[in-house]
């Protein structure tokens, strides 16, 4: 390692991962040495698995040491953390490997599970196979009916409304008359996106005759039966959810009782110095490959900034984008967590259009943002925007209806809003640990809680001790 120069390892080869390669290189330039660990050797674009089942799509697969190259170059060591050293500034690869490090970016990810026993967790292309087993039983009349459902409201619902939505067509397509349901723990379908989003897939979901039940909950599968939380059952042959995500406990390093690691609005994990984490790995509830990149150009501008870049670093400011394919035009949504109580705009794509310079929540039926990808990522969407990836240019990610930035003293709490959010979600079902839990990682966020949150955080952990409801 050069004197002049940060040595900056990356563990993890996921959306966060290369988001901070990226990143940095862009930011930083030759400033830093990189060397990514990861199990991995390629990038696979993920969220497009949904549509191999049904032959609408494939995911591409990136070799990693070809983007490292593209990049200008970096030492590759394929491996997995196990554990860091803060202390010694080494991390630790399962194979017993040290790696010294001058700032370290835990982008390891998650490790998914199966919430609902007896139902298919699709969780990528290794469950392609038994998703089609799935519509060849419902195609051939040896099933004739199936639900699909999340397990929880902070759950990123667009793979399970894709699912449903290419099922029924597939479905109708094949001539069959086998029932789709929908059953989602939101108070409204896409609740996220806020009003636009929930009117406009409300419409396609009704067009697909998808039988949608709002505020159910899934607990169990038991028979022919899934069972809802709270009472109540739909009677179904065949359910499909989605993985319930856990973090990895990596040794030497904080994290919830989740396994998730804690940290502040610019990526820092708590306690440490010169560690950083980023996208699935990190305390942030809402897990999705969007919201990874921008806690990775978060953890990457901090860094530069360290470095002497002249630039003010920008706290994680989370902005929901996202691309939900169908059997035909794809639909664009977008939204603002902290602003989604101003006028949202839904826009078609024939005929004349209104659009808000304010909207919080937007629908289209037309790209919202360049590259118009399902990874929006500041710099993973430019980079992977053509056929096989070129050195980065000056292009970056560019919204195509956006609002104003909210001032930047406004800028911590969009992230705080939307984890409050989630944990009055959680609560809302009685997951009164979960709820907490989601504070804490608010509070490490952004230092501190609203008073009233301060407040329903000692309510729930002491409604999950005596287990029954808080009073009020």
């Amino acid at each position: 390692m050069s004197q002049d120069r940060l040595h900056v390892v990356i563990a993890g080869g996921g959306v966060a991962a290369v988001e901070s390669l990226l990143a940095l290189r862009d930011l930083a330039g030759h400033r830093v040495e990189i060397t990514i660990v990861s199990p991995e050797r390629e990038f696979l674009y993920r969220p497009v698995t949904v549509a191999e089942a049904f032959d609408r799509g494939e995911a591409h697969a990136y070799p990693l040491d070809e983007i490292v190259r593209y990049e200008g170059g970096g030492e590759l060591i394929w491996d997995r953390l196990e554990s860091v050293d803060a202390a010694e500034c080494v991390a630790v690869t399962r194979s017993g490997a040290r790696v010294p490090f001058d700032a370290l970016v835990v982008a390891a990810g998650a490790i998914a599970t199966e919430p609902l026993p007896g139902a298919l967790t699709f969780r990528g292309r290794g469950d392609v196979a038994a998703l089609r087993g799935v519509l060849d039983e419902l195609v051939t009349g040896s099933a004739r009916s199936v639900a699909l459902t999340m397990p929880a409201e902070r759950t990123w619902p667009l793979p399970i409304y894709e699912l449903a939505l290419m099922t029924a067509m597939h479905l109708h397509e094949c001539g069959t008359g086998a029932a789709v349901w929908l059953v989602t723990p939101e108070e409204e379908p896409l609740e996220l996106f806020g009003p636009a989003g929930s009117r406009a897939i409300e419409g396609m979901l009704k067009a697909c005759e998808i039988r949608l039940l709002t505020s159910s909950r899934p607990a169990s599968v038991r028979g022919h039966a899934l069972v809802l939380a709270g009472g109540g059952e739909v009677y179904v042959d065949r359910v499909i959810t989605l993985p319930q995500l856990v973090g990895p406990r990596l040794r030497g390093l904080p994290h919830d009782q989740h396994g998730f690691i804690p940290v502040d609005s610019h990526g820092r994990v708590s306690g440490l110095d010169r560690v950083y984490a980023a996208g699935d790995v990190a305390a942030f509830p809402l897990k999705q490959g969007g919201l990874a990149a921008q806690q990775a150009d978060a953890v990457a501008e901090t860094i530069a900034a360290e470095l002497g870049v002249p630039i003010t670093p920008k706290p994680f400011t989370p902005v929901l984008r996202g691309l939900l394919m169908t059997d035909g035009a794809p639909l664009y949504l977008r939204a603002e967590p902290q602003r989604l109580s101003h006028e949202t705009t839904v826009a078609a794509e024939a005929g004349p259009r209104r659009r808000s310079p304010a909207a919080a929540s937007v629908a289209a039926g037309r790209p919202l943002w360049w590259p118009d990808a399902k990874i929006a990522g500041r710099y993973l969407g430019p980079f992977l925007a053509s056929a096989r990836p070129q050195p980065l240019a000056s292009a970056l990610l560019t919204d195509r209806v956006a609002g104003p930035a909210p001032p930047s003293a406004a800028h911590d709490d969009d992230a705080r809003t939307l984890a409050l959010m989630l944990a009055d979600y959680d609560a809302r079902w009685g997951d009164y640990d979960a709820a907490a839990d989601v504070l804490d990682g608010a509070e490490t966020l952004h230092g501190m809680l609203p008073p009233e949150y301060e407040t329903k955080r000692r309510e729930w952990r002491g409604a999950e001790r005596i287990g029954h409801p808080p009073v009020g």
